[in-house]
């Protein structure tokens, strides 16, 4: 009489309704309908994977993955993205405009670093003031001045050549002096009348600032166009400028100072040239900015603020 084998669930046993996890992958069902895979349950059977001769019976589950709904997700955590990367951008031009303010009215002192730090004048600092998409225009306005400032130092050593090598005839003692004028003046007001009125536009995002700077700035290329030619005039002016024009009559006199003035001719032209890029650079950022309608906004505010403050004083 035989009895029922207690380890009847044997593993190595011959069983017909245990699945060999070695079996052919063909006969394991997969199917996508519509977007959706549907993948096999495991059976929740005895230790030994059978539950009762009846293992892997059950009607197989079901996971739904919906494709489209991930791609909405991800386009609605996009636009959230850069919702909030605009607002930061906001707060960002906000809060210099608060310490642009702050600075103005005595709040806020930064420390001077500029020209260097063992004789600080002003306070400048491209990469921590101005905002990240106007740094490269603001960088090279910078750029401009300090070629314009070599250009007015090799002026003046090329007028004092002049003055050396030839003599003191024809005026080249007073043009020596006066590039010298241009030297001391021009490198203070190429600095606060054109670019300090960029850096400030700049942080305080104001379309008068540029509109000033344009036209001090036109009035700097006029200027450089000038040295750069050095038409002849009467006076010191024949020597003052280190010109193309000029440079031929120092040849006549020594190859030396033709040479020099030459060379500050080509720096002279050089400084023009990339004046002009700049001055376009600014002015596509300007009108791409919408800065046209703000200039014309701000103006009528001025002009109203003006009248009013007239009929007030006039009532008074």
């Amino acid at each position: 009489m035989s009895r029922s084998n207690p380890f009847s669930d044997n593993p190595f046993a011959s069983n017909t309704a245990n699945t060999s996890p070695f079996a052919d992958p063909a006969e394991t069902s997969y199917s996508l309908h519509n977007g959706h895979t549907s993948v096999p349950a495991v059976s929740s059977g005895g230790a030994w994977g059978a539950n009762n001769g009846n293992a892997f019976d059950s009607v197989p589950a079901t996971i739904a993955v919906d494709r489209e709904a991930g791609s909405v997700e991800a386009l609605k955590r996009t636009e959230t993205l850069d919702a909030k990367e605009k607002a930061l951008q906001a707060k960002e031009a906000e809060l210099r405009r608060w310490e642009a303010d702050l600075r103005a009215t005595g709040g806020l002192k930064p420390k001077k670093n500029w020209p260097n730090r063992f004789c600080p004048i002003v306070h400048h600092d491209i990469a921590a003031e101005i905002p990240a998409a106007l740094q490269g225009t603001v960088t090279k306005a910078y750029w401009s001045y300090l070629a314009m400032v070599l250009c007015m130092v090799f002026n003046c050593f090329g007028s004092l050549m002049a003055l050396c090598v030839i003599g003191n005839g024809d005026g080249r003692l007073s043009g020596w002096f006066l590039s010298c004028i241009y030297l001391v003046a021009g490198v203070p007001i190429g600095w606060w009348a054109w670019y300090r009125r960029l850096y400030n536009a700049a942080i305080k995002d104001r379309a008068v600032t540029y509109a000033w700077f344009f036209l001090m700035y036109l009035v700097h290329i006029a200027f450089c166009i000038w040295s750069a030619v050095s038409p002849p005039l009467p006076g010191a002016n024949d020597w003052s400028h280190t010109g193309f024009i000029a440079c031929i009559k120092a040849f006549h006199a020594s190859k030396f100072v033709g040479v020099v003035y030459t060379i500050g001719g080509v720096f002279w032209a050089l400084e023009s040239l990339w004046s002009l890029w700049v001055l376009k650079t600014v002015y596509s950022n300007f009108r791409g900015g919408g800065g046209e309608a703000q200039l014309r906004r701000e103006v009528a505010q001025s002009v109203a603020t003006n009248a009013a403050a007239n009929a007030f004083s006039s009532r008074v």
